[in-house]
């Protein structure tokens, strides 16, 4: 039932006060949205409701909907308007799960419409919202097998049956997540995505996954589940989990006939101004000259800077082309997705075919958000679903080390300028928690919230688990405590403004991470590949980082 009949239908029930439209909170400036809600809520305060009034809430712009309830609950409590006289009416069937319960606050009532962004042929389940829920789906039209599959598995992940990956060497993955080399299922350099599509490790992973089979390429995400991480193949059940059916289309042999990728997530090139102390040449072209150094010998012979994924530099973008009409997500990361042409050039068609449903979501590192004459801010300020994962490990001169090339206050200028000019796309810092940045992250964190760049719950915390000797699990058991200690009283204070728990499970599960291992052993191996890289760059770890002294 769309809005417009669902109003209707509420009116002939209820004597409705007023229908708010909640989706103009997007449109405000950040420090006018709570005067707005407040204002509207004094104009309806009422000393007594009779029993059939009712006033009706609607909400289809749902990327911020935690912090609009939140603040709703906040004025309602606040104004004296019982939840009880209060209906909500959403295009996310799933909104309610972010109602807390409290001080006459469970009266409330939730209430869905279908708009044209959910209607689907293919829509047989609704996604849970909640972050970390163990029940990631609401099944409607789910056989056992399927609800199995996307629920209970420990193997499956709809991936191989809506996505490949590919590196800027050309290496083809199920996944971003796929173990390096192990997990290589094709090269797209000598092969087109069409040909890996069913290679024969693609087709075995296939298997795999529906016989509950265990497969090395999928290590990582054991790793992080077993550890407590909501792992990158639960995250691809729970968002393109209404792909489930094609699955019925796999052959004994795990071949799939039907070959379109819903997901995208292309790494073009290798093309980035930065040279991240994680990273290395595969990924960065600025590491080109480091990397050179580091290797010796005639390692420059055999190797270029810039390296495309494709088999010539354009042929990645051309083989896509034909998926534009049915993609459902595109993952931009690198690289550095924004400065890229291929970025540049998709968002351009997509506005041309006016596909802006599309969901974009991005891992950059936020320090380049302009190529020719407009700003990415422009493109996203357009889509209906933009989520941004910022690559921030750290502030002020400890990013600059850690990733070499970023300008602090660049980065800062950007996201004041993002507030500005599209304040409701959903922005959170993805940091990589590894050694370098372990004791610091919890004051980066409260830093950015306290400064109004950051709401407290978004941070993803992007466990490192490569290179080995970077892991945070190399530290010994002092340094462990010092960091669990922090860690566990950041949590005190992020609990309670972490509606979804995403950063606080974040933290706990690092916690866990880095406790279950023992890889103290590489502290050697650490100080040595950092000295060495220190040389070249003519920096010093112990400038910049001075509590990793205590590890010596």
């Amino acid at each position: 039932m769309t809005l417009d009949k669902k109003v209707a239908e509420y009116k002939t029930k209820y004597t409705v006060s007023e229908v708010v439209d909640l989706d103009h909170w997007h449109d405000l400036k950040i420090d006018q949205r709570d005067f707005w809600l407040r204002g509207i809520l004094q104009s309806l305060h009422q000393e007594v409701y009779t029993m059939d009034q009712r006033i009706l809430l609607t909400l289809s712009r749902c990327n911020n909907a935690e912090i609009i309830l939140e603040r709703l609950q906040y004025w309602l409590y606040n104004v004296d308007i019982s939840s009880f006289f209060i209906v909500v009416l959403s295009n996310d069937p799933d909104i309610a799960q972010l109602w807390k319960s409290g001080p006459d606050m469970s009266g409330i009532t939730f209430d869905f419409f279908q708009s044209e962004k959910y209607i689907d042929d293919n829509d047989q389940y609704h996604v849970i919202s909640s972050y970390n829920n163990s029940n990631l789906i609401r099944p409607i039209d789910l056989d056992s097998r399927e609800e199995f599959l996307l629920k209970e598995s420990k193997t499956f992940c709809i991936y191989p049956w809506i996505h490949l990956h590919s590196y800027p060497t050309g290496d083809a993955y199920p996944c971003c997540h796929a173990e390096m080399k192990i997990g290589s299922i094709g090269n797209s350099r000598t092969n087109t995505l069409e040909e890996i599509w069913n290679s024969p490790k693609q087709r075995q992973l296939r298997q795999d996954m529906l016989s509950e089979t265990p497969n090395p390429t999928c290590g990582r995400c054991y790793e992080q589940e077993d550890t407590g991480f909501f792992s990158g193949r639960r995250s691809a059940n729970k968002h393109h989990g209404h792909h489930i059916n094609r699955i019925k289309d796999t052959r004994a042999d795990g071949h799939v006939q039907n070959f379109k990728m819903t997901y995208w997530d292309i790494r073009f090139s290798n093309l980035c101004n930065l040279s991240c102390r994680s990273c290395g040449h595969i990924f960065s072209s600025s590491w080109y000259q480091d990397q050179a150094k580091l290797a010796g010998g005639n390692w420059k012979d055999h190797n270029q800077a810039l390296n495309y994924a494709g088999r010539t530099e354009t042929d990645m973008w051309e083989q896509l082309i034909p998926h534009l009409d049915y993609v459902e997500q595109i993952y931009f990361a690198g690289g550095e997705p924004l400065m890229m042409a291929e970025h540049y050039n998709i968002l351009d068609e997509l506005e041309r075919r006016g596909r802006f449903d599309v969901r974009l979501i991005y891992n950059t590192n936020f320090t380049h958000v302009k190529l020719k004459d407009r700003t990415v801010f422009d493109y996203w300020k357009r889509f209906k679903s933009v989520a941004v994962g910022a690559s921030l490990d750290a502030m002020g001169p400890r990013a600059e080390y850690i990733r070499k090339g970023t300008d602090w206050a660049v980065v800062e200028s950007n996201r004041r300028q993002m507030l500005e000019t599209c304040p409701e796309v959903d922005f959170y810092i993805s940091p990589t928690l590894s050694i370098m940045n372990a004791l610091h992250l919890p004051d980066f964190h409260r830093a950015w919230v306290d400064q109004g760049l950051l709401k407290p719950q978004d941070l993803n915390v992007n466990i490192l688990q490569d290179p080995a000797y970077l892991r945070i699990d190399i530290a010994p058991a002092e340094y462990k405590a010092n960091v669990s200690a922090k860690y566990q009283e950041h949590v005190e204070w992020l609990r309670p403004l972490d509606p979804l728990q995403r950063a606080t499970v974040g933290f706990e599960s690092a916690i866990k991470f880095m406790m279950a291992t023992d890889n103290s052993k590489l502290i050697s191996k650490f100080w040595e590949k950092t000295f060495v890289l220190d040389r070249i760059r003519k920096e010093s770890i112990l400038d910049i980082i001075p509590e990793l002294d205590e590890m010596e």
